[in-house]
């Protein structure tokens, strides 16, 4: 759950915070674009009548993404050219292309795999508001208060664990730089680089809380505190994103992984032995204080004509029908959209008790918090507690 209250034009709104069998017909799938883009089943057109086509910058693993854009296709009719980035830097690497393209963007929607990209670049007036009938069907806790971008199907951070190894039991967050944990002879952590992806968010949201925390007189560590004892604990920073903390921990290189659900269920399907925890940042029971939940954002880009074409797919990804696919997916993400509990289909997490963090100061701090945290977890001079 992400709370932001509404204080200016840039802020954000508050927020709560995977394969099913696709329907064959008659219909032909042909894959024409050349950069790192598809086309997916089309319906027919007059012969001299080229498709619609709509240009979408896509931080969500490709393989999920190309299923559900090949369904999209096959209803609406359009044409989607989908720009993936790699898995070591999702989605900052698509957050700095439409920052370059600035004035001339080649991009029409952007899908976000979480919702801090989406945050700043709406902030910096790089997205515009969605049509506002589309915003008033969406509950209010998953959409930004200015229309700029939805909120839609969660993943969740978690901690993995290989069962065929002992290891001392986490149920917090906080728990991962206990002492206890290296006394026990169980070291290794592994930690996707903090400068990108989910990381790099979740960092900047555990420091807002715990700092909220501390300052309601309870005991929580400081951000770098925290750090320092997961150098203590025999950190690993890996460069490959949340999947090589998953395969670490299961090859028996690290004894805690920190990840995200899909992340982990794709392990598992791969035959990789793994546990998964769902962790609470605080061990007490206050609410507000579970794990971070890692919404889908859908947004369209500014510089660009926003034609039919284009709401007719931002309205598809946000249908029951795009919630239903990536519930039933691999991926197993959990719908938010107003049609979610009629959905019927089980989330790989259970957490009645998001996180809760103010996502336009997180979203604003997370590059500078990533970067003092991968300095202090790779021994790169900052003391815990240090200054930036």
């Amino acid at each position: 759950m992400i709370r932001t209250p509404n204080t200016g034009p840039d802020q954000t709104g508050p927020m709560r915070w995977s394969r099913r069998t696709f329907v064959r017909n008659s219909i032909v799938c042909a894959a024409v674009t050349p950069f790192a883009a598809f086309s997916g089943c089309r319906k027919q057109h007059a012969p001299d009548e080229a498709p619609p086509r709509v240009v979408m910058y896509v931080s969500v693993d490709d393989v999920l993404a190309r299923s559900v854009l090949k369904r999209c296709t096959l209803e609406t009719g359009i044409e989607i050219d989908a720009v993936f980035d790699t898995e070591a830097t999702k989605t900052t690497g698509l957050e700095n292309r439409i920052r370059a393209e600035r004035g001339r963007s080649r991009a029409d929607l952007f899908w976000s795999s979480e919702a801090f990209a989406t945050a700043r670049l709406a902030a910096d007036g790089l997205l515009v508001p969605l049509p506002p009938e589309l915003l008033a069907s969406w509950p209010s806790a998953y959409r930004d208060i200015h229309g700029r971008w939805i909120a839609f199907a969660a993943r969740a951070r978690v901690i993995v664990t290989n069962p065929r190894r002992t290891t001392v039991a986490v149920t917090s967050w906080s728990q991962l730089a206990d002492p206890s944990l290296r006394d026990a002879g169980v070291p290794g952590i592994a930690i996707a680089d903090p400068r990108f992806g989910t990381t790099r968010g979740h960092l900047a949201a555990l420091d807002d809380a715990w700092s909220r925390a501390r300052s309601e007189g309870r005991n929580a560590p400081t951000l770098e505190a925290w750090l320092d004892g997961l150098r203590s604990n025999g950190v690993r920073v890996l460069p490959g994103g949340n999947g090589a903390t998953v395969e670490a921990v299961a090859t028996g290189e690290c004894a805690y992984g920190m990840t995200d659900t899909d992340d982990a269920l794709a392990a598992q399907a791969r035959g990789f032995s793994l546990s998964m925890v769902v962790p609470r940042t605080m061990t007490d029971s206050a609410p507000g204080y579970g794990t971070m939940i890692v919404p889908n954002t859908l947004g369209l880009v500014a510089g660009r004509d926003v034609s039919n074409s284009t709401l007719r797919v931002a309205r598809w990804l946000v249908s029951p029908t795009c919630e239903q696919m990536l519930c039933e997916s691999p991926s197993r993400n959990r719908a938010l959209g107003p049609e979610a509990n009629a959905l019927g289909c089980t989330a790989a997490f259970d957490e009645p008790d998001p996180l809760q963090f103010d996502l336009a100061i997180v979203a604003g701090r997370a590059a500078e918090i990533a970067s003092r945290a991968h300095a202090i977890l790779t021994r790169g001079g900052i003391p815990a507690g240090g200054a930036a």
